[in-house]
């Protein structure tokens, strides 16, 4: 009995512990920091940063509707903002805001995944 109590304790802290993939969502920031710090340096452009962004998100948690609005969006944006018709920094700002918003639905979405009647707040 004991050894049955055991592993439906691992079971469940191992089903709770693969509920955020934490390994999936730092290596995309990782990645996003990496681009950050190569367009800070000259090396890719704000549209080009958007582009491989989009791709590597699509590419580790598929595509969905809100992504592809807000990867459309941001490159539009930036595409404007680099010919200087918006200003570049509140472009940025809007992005990353934007992202946020993403990236809580996305865990949102897990959590809701996982969850039994009895941890929603309905």
């Amino acid at each position: 009995m004991k050894k049955i109590l055991i592993v439906l304790m691992v079971l469940a802290l191992t089903a709770c512990a693969h509920m955020n993939e934490p390994g999936k969502d730092r290596s995309f920031e990782g990645y996003r920091a990496q681009l950050k710090a190569e367009r800070a340096a000259g090396q890719i452009t704000g549209v080009q940063e958007q582009e491989k962004l989009r791709d590597r998100y699509w590419e580790m948690y598929g595509k969905d509707p809100q992504s592809a609005g807000h990867f459309a969006f941001s490159m539009s944006l930036m595409r404007s903002a680099e010919d200087g018709l918006f200003p570049m920094q509140e472009a940025q700002s809007m992005i990353d805001a934007r992202e946020a918003q993403i990236y809580a639905m996305k865990m949102a979405s897990r959590r809701d995944d996982f969850c039994t009647y009895d941890c929603r707040p309905d």
